[in-house]
Parts: C-alpha cells; structure tokens; sequence
C-alpha cells in the first residue's frame, strides 16, 4: 500500500501522465536522499575525527604527567599509588582511542561505497533523462 501512495504521490509531483516522467523524479528523489545520506555520514565522520584529536590531547597530557611527577603535583596533589591510576587511565583512553579510530575507518568505508552507489544511481538517472528526452521527441512526432 505504501508503494501505491509513493507511486500517486510522484504521479503527482511530477505533474505529467506519462510513466517515465514519474520514474524520473522518482529516480531524482531516491539521489537525492542518498546525497542527504552521505552529508550525515562525512558530518558524523567529522565529529568522530574531533573526538579522536580530544582524546589524542587527554592522553598526551596523562603521559606528560606520568613521564614528569612534578607537573602533576603542580595540577593535583599526589598519593603514594597514583602513578598507577595515571597508567590506569591511560590504557583507558587509549582503548576507548583505538575504538573511535576503528569507528571511524569503517564509517570512512561506508561513506566511500555510499559515495559510489550515488555516482551509480546518478548515471542511471542521467541516462533515464537522455532516454526520456527522446521518448518525448518521438510523442512529438506524433
């Protein structure tokens, strides 16, 4: 049922009695929500790189203070067993680094094969459109 008010709605939208104009903004459509896919996916890959630069500056500055005790001291008072909770907290945001950077090849991935399936779905149409454009000039003949 769904299919019958999307297929009406095109044949309305498109303002034409002829199938191939509905199919063709059906096809424009479908790009166009593709490309609308792909702009969230490079936004969400972007804010996943900042994440991975924030936390490259959290357990670069963790490694300065377990390199260097007297930094630390000069940020926060240390207890005897703190050098373990420095290492602690470093392994910690190392792991939670390594899951975003793998986040963020996989995403970079799907955006690469989605990238491709619009640049297919954009020759389709351009070659629907070429194909529409004759069947038009062959209804002028008549």
């Amino acid at each position: 049922m769904d299919g019958l008010v999307r297929l009406l709605e095109l044949a309305y939208s498109s303002g034409s009695v002829y199938i191939s104009d509905v199919m063709h903004l059906g096809f424009e459509r479908e790009v166009q929500e593709e490309q609308g896919w792909l702009s969230f996916l490079h936004g969400w890959c972007v804010y996943v790189d900042n994440r991975l630069a924030y936390l490259d500056a959290i357990i670069w500055e963790l490694e300065l203070c377990s390199r260097r005790a007297f930094v630390a001291r000069f940020l926060v008072e240390l207890r005897s067993g703190d050098d373990v909770v420095f290492a602690d907290t470093i392994m910690y945001f190392k792991a939670i680094r390594d899951f975003e950077a793998e986040k963020l090849a996989n995403l970079q991935l799907f955006l690469q094969a989605s990238a491709v399936l619009v640049a297919r779905r954009r020759q389709f149409v351009a070659r629907f459109s070429s194909l529409g454009c004759l069947l038009a000039y062959d209804k002028s003949d008549d």
